[in-house]
């Protein structure tokens, strides 16, 4: 008999750790894209991107799914994870981090600030290119699933997957799009990991197991030999972009920078109108 998945055990530092991971990433990536703004270079601004894109997508997106997976547990049958799946899904979630990012981010300007406006076209394409890559992901990850028996899923449950994923979706890149306060944009990515860490729990409730004790020992890795290493690269990843966003000039040196240019520009002007 196939029946939903009632062996998921949700311990709360399992929960805390998946949203305080989520949130790390989205908060770096957000950080991340507004500097690619900011910077000469269409090499220098793609670089800002990527590093953006393997936060928001690898940290925030598909990190706290496995740690999520955690919790997984099937009553008469051990749980493996096909890697193909699992490898499948993280370039699924940072590809999708990429493209969205490039969506929704604005070229750079000559006063290297970022804008503080809300441009809905590119929002909204962001956001449908993120939804997508994260429902994706969950499938992906439901998917390299192995057990000593049948897994299937429910389309209905899915797809409420997909929803909770486009308004985290949504907030993040309007995050990106025009939030300039610290302040706020800590809260929007606390607001965001949550909802993306629940759009995951839902998928997995998606899924239906039948146990076959018949059936051969599921193939594949348990979920602690992909947690271990990938969350430790994760933390390292993290400290790049971290690094360099603390080294790099803040707000006030770029208005500053602003500000003299104007001047400067102005003098220009007044030079020429003399002669």
């Amino acid at each position: 008999m196939t029946d939903h998945l009632d062996q998921f055990s949700m311990g709360s530092w399992i929960l805390a750790l998946a949203v305080a991971t989520s949130f790390a990433g989205l908060f770096v990536g957000v950080a991340s894209a507004r500097k690619s703004v900011t910077v000469h270079g269409s090499r220098h601004r793609a670089s800002w991107l990527a590093w953006g894109a393997l936060s928001i997508g690898g940290i925030g997106l598909w990190l706290p799914q496995i740690i999520g997976m955690v919790g997984l547990a099937i009553e008469g049958s051990p749980i493996r994870y096909d890697l193909v799946w699992v490898g499948v899904s993280i370039v699924v979630a940072i590809a999708s981090g990429f493209a969205a990012l490039f969506a929704v981010s604005p070229a750079q300007n000559r006063h290297r600030t970022p804008p503080r406006s809300i441009e809905l076209g590119r929002l909204l394409v962001g956001a449908a290119i993120l939804t997508v890559g994260a429902t994706a992901m969950n499938l992906a990850i439901v998917s390299g699933v192995q057990i000593q028996g049948d897994v299937e899923f429910d389309i209905a449950m899915i797809a409420a997957s997909a929803v909770v994923s486009l308004f985290a979706a949504a907030l993040v890149l309007w995050t990106v799009q025009a939030v300039d306060a610290r302040p706020l944009r800590l809260i929007t990515a606390v607001v965001a990991a949550g909802a993306l860490v629940a759009s995951h729990y839902i998928a997995v409730y998606a899924l239906e197991v039948s146990v076959d004790p018949a059936s051969a020992q599921p193939q594949g890795v348990e979920v602690f030999s992909i947690l271990f290493p990938v969350f430790v690269v994760g933390l390292l990843v993290l400290t790049i972009p971290i690094t360099a966003l603390l080294m790099a000039p803040d707000r006030v040196a770029a208005e500053l920078d602003l500000e003299a240019d104007t001047l400067a520009a102005e003098s220009a002007d007044r030079e020429f109108e003399r002669r």
